[in-house]
């Protein structure tokens, strides 16, 4: 049987997605935006009085020092805005409109980082020396984009309510993605999420069905929250009764592509060849069956908005879905308030340095191999390394002599944990550790040293020697009571 042919609305998305895929890859190399939002900073902060000056990768506001990350410059908001854009306009008829709701993606998403490093500094300034989570650092992003929404999200014969709702939960998914990207498989699980984001509408068909899915939803959502497993968000998120196709969910391909959403799954060597495989399923039917998903899609949207219970059930959504979609990134913050700052043993020594870390020097230490230490922001897990210095501007790529050993250029690098009393030496091994509910993030160790001084598996035996050794002298100080 011949394949329907692609519809010109499906071609221009393509094309759109296309631009979007060239973008993700030139922003990869260089940031287009560095030199356009900062002079807008500085200039609006000397504006209204506030000493500020720019020291490269680093801002001096007063007396703070402000790191300037590509997340500052904007890059990855454009990125996300536009991934948005197109994503909301996908069914729009009159292609001037969508094309131009792509173009003002710009000028929002320049006005929103602005607005978001503005809050990001007051943070910082009101929580001194405390920094922001990269989990409020994600939020503050998502936050930011809503009132710009309304500029990208067209009027169809959908309720008004529905069309931003449906944009506010493409808007949580894809920020929730962006610490996704640097955990194993990280790909398969961002391309696996967009997928499912493809079959979320609101959706109010089989009320009697969706109302108790929804309220155990928001309990699971709660058990999520107070028993810190964070890698189950994502896929919560995707799996709101509101939004999902319950026909695709519960067939095997949507099951299993909304399954490699999942951390824990997506960690397993084995995991990627159900995944793509999935995927690839998933694709293929999105393609081959277009036409007929958005034609029922058009006619459930009239159909709800003509039903008698309709304006009270959009209210009840409303109220439901928009503190579920700030869960994610504000929850592990509010729960954690008073959780007490981890500190290393008294018998080393030790500096503090910002954003609950400490520079710690061990008995015969080399001098040329740096031990630094950070305790967890909030009750949540934390990121590789990877994606730690990503967050703070530094690019690192794997050594070709170890991968567990990355470089900057200049260092070599690796990572360790210290949780449960067991010391992790693979990011893999801690996150198995770490997701039963209610686990301690414990303490990420990241060992650093000059690249000319060793090869990378020179350093790698030497720190997993100081590795052990600190780990020794950590079990050895709790179980005599000390500090």
């Amino acid at each position: 049987m011949n394949r329907p042919a692609l519809s010109p609305k499906m071609i221009r998305t393509l094309v759109a997605c296309a631009f979007l895929a060239a973008a993700v890859l030139f922003a990869q190399s260089q940031d287009a935006l560095r030199e356009v939002t900062r002079p807008i900073v500085l200039a609006l902060l000397r504006i209204v009085g506030i000493a500020a000056k720019d020291q490269g990768e680093m801002m001096s506001i007063g007396n703070l020092n402000v790191p300037w990350t590509r997340d500052c410059a904007g890059m990855n908001l454009l990125i996300i805005m536009l991934a948005l854009a197109v994503w909301v306009n996908r069914d729009e008829e009159n292609k001037k409109k969508f094309w131009l709701r792509v173009t003002l993606t710009f000028p929002a998403a320049l006005a929103a980082n602005v607005l978001r490093v503005f809050s990001l500094i007051g943070y910082r300034w009101l929580a001194y020396p405390a920094v922001e989570s990269p989990q409020m650092h994600y939020f503050l992003g998502f936050f930011w984009m809503v009132p710009f929404i309304s500029m990208i999200t067209p009027r169809s014969d959908k309720p008004r309510a529905h069309a931003w709702l449906e944009t506010l939960h493409a808007a949580a998914t894809v920020s929730l993605l962006t610490p996704a990207l640097g955990m194993p498989n990280g790909s398969m699980v961002a391309i696996a999420a967009i997928i499912a984001l493809a079959q979320c509408r609101i959706r109010l068909d089989h009320l009697p069905l969706r109302a108790p899915l929804t309220v155990a939803w928001l309990v699971v959502g709660g058990l999520v929250a107070t028993m810190n497993m964070e890698s189950f968000w994502l896929p919560w998120l995707l799996c709101c009764p509101c939004f999902i196709d319950l026909r695709w969910a519960l067939k095997p391909p949507g099951a299993l592509v909304l399954l490699s959403t999942h951390a824990l799954f997506a960690m397993q060597s084995w995991a990627p060849y159900i995944g793509w495989s999935a995927i690839a399923f998933a694709v293929w039917k999105l393609t081959d069956h277009s036409s007929e998903t958005n034609t029922h899609n058009e006619n459930f949207s009239t159909e709800s908005r003509n039903a008698p219970q309709s304006q009270l059930i959009r209210r009840a959504i409303i109220i439901a879905c928009i503190p579920c979609f700030i869960a994610p990134f504000l929850a592990s913050t509010l729960l954690s308030l008073h959780q007490p700052r981890w500190q290393p043993p008294a018998s080393v020594e030790s500096r503090i340095l910002e954003n609950k870390g400490f520079e710690i020097r061990l008995p015969n230490q080399p001098d040329n191999m740096a031990l630094v230490c950070y305790g967890p922001e909030g009750n949540d897990r934390h990121h590789t390394l990877k994606v730690c210095l990503k967050y703070r501007g530094t690019d690192l790529t794997p050594s070709d002599e170890n991968p567990i050993v990355f470089t900057d250029g200049e260092h070599w690098m690796r990572e360790c944990f210290f949780q449960n009393n067991q010391l992790l030496m693979t990011y893999h091994d801690y996150l198995a550790s770490t997701f039963a509910p209610r686990s301690h993030p414990g303490v990420h160790f990241i060992f650093i040293t000059p690249k000319d001084r060793m090869t990378p598996n020179e350093f790698a035996e030497k720190s997993k020697a100081f590795a052990e050794a600190f780990h020794k002298i950590c079990t050895t100080d709790q179980e005599m009571g000390k500090p």
